[in-house]
């Protein structure tokens, strides 16, 4: 097929070009400008500015099948009007544009690479499946929302794709955060709290599942959740973490009043709600749907993600 990446020199965009390609896809990215790309990385890439409401896709289009659509702005740095405004510009009116326009072309596949903060901020005592009601919580989750609602409605041989924390190598976030905290930490750590469950996703396999999405005819009209399959303690991600790393440390078992005190202490507020509450997701539509099953268990994607040096899909 002939596909369409938007963002394509994002840490999604780039490994879902290459995935594309070495799966024998003719693929063309969309930037924003060709002077942030290397010169060995122009041939198939077409500018098309800042994405807006006002956004000429018509050029990047052009004999296009599929569109894999992983446009999405950073918002934190900026006060919460600012996050108003440019996600309403970017996620909602830049999404409406880019799918009119792929609907005026003939487009027949538009895959939205979403995110799960689209149905709230944690999954409570059971996982989240795709038939739980969505809770979005803040100006992005919202957003991201609206544009889902707006690409499954309009054409239907869309698909949604929600995705958890995305981690791998030269990553960033929390993850990435506490990877490299346990690099050098000491050899006792109070980080033993296994009263939670989170749902994490390696970049490979979220680009995997995104292809498959692209690919298999039974996804039209469908929302997927997605992940490594394992959701974990906070106990187990930090051992899963120090087996990754080659290191030994005793890992104090502790509740979780204590570990939130300790992280909000050392990280903030939000980062040690994450530590001790649950945000785990029911991956299986996709699963038996579609056949789809992770390239990287979840030893094999720590792994990969721990390891030092610049991004291999740049």
């Amino acid at each position: 097929m002939k596909v369409l990446v938007t963002g394509a020199n994002g840490y999604i965009g780039r490994a879902a070009r290459l995935t594309l390609t070495d799966a024998g896809h003719e693929v063309v990215s969309a930037v924003r400008s060709l002077d942030r790309l290397p010169p060995g990385r122009r041939a198939g890439a077409v500018a098309v500015g800042p994405v807006d409401a006002a956004t000429d896709w018509r050029a990047a289009l052009e004999g296009i099948q599929a569109v894999l659509h992983t446009v999405a702005p950073p918002l934190l740095d900026k006060n919460e009007a600012a996050q108003r405004n440019e996600a309403s510009q970017v996620i909602v009116a830049g999404t409406e544009r880019l799918l009119d326009q792929s609907i005026a072309a003939g487009v027949e596949r538009f895959v939205y690479l979403s995110s799960l903060k689209a149905m709230g901020e944690e999954s409570g005592v059971r996982p989240l499946t795709e038939s739980d009601t969505p809770a979005p919580r803040g100006v992005y989750a919202e957003a991201k929302l609206t544009a889902e609602r707006c690409v499954l409605a309009r054409t239907p041989g869309a698909v949604v794709v929600r995705s958890p924390a995305v981690y791998g190598r030269s990553s960033s976030g929390n993850l990435r955060q506490m990877i490299d905290f346990l690099r050098h930490a000491p050899a006792i750590l109070p980080l033993g709290y296994s009263g939670n469950r989170r749902s994490f996703i390696h970049r490979a396999n979220l680009v995997s599942a995104l292809v498959r999405c692209i690919e298999a005819p039974e996804a039209a009209g469908r929302t997927f959740l997605v992940s490594d399959g394992d959701a974990l303690s906070t106990d187990a991600l930090v051992r899963r973490m120090l087996r990754a790393l080659g290191r030994r440390a005793w890992v104090l078992p502790v509740p979780g009043v204590f570990l939130s005190a300790l992280a909000g202490a050392r990280m903030g507020p939000e980062s040690a709600r994450r530590l001790v509450q649950s945000y785990a997701v029911d991956d299986r539509a996709i699963r038996t749907g579609l056949g789809w099953q992770p390239p990287l268990d979840g030893d094999q994607a720590m792994a990969d993600a721990v390891l030092a040096g610049p991004d291999p899909c740049l």
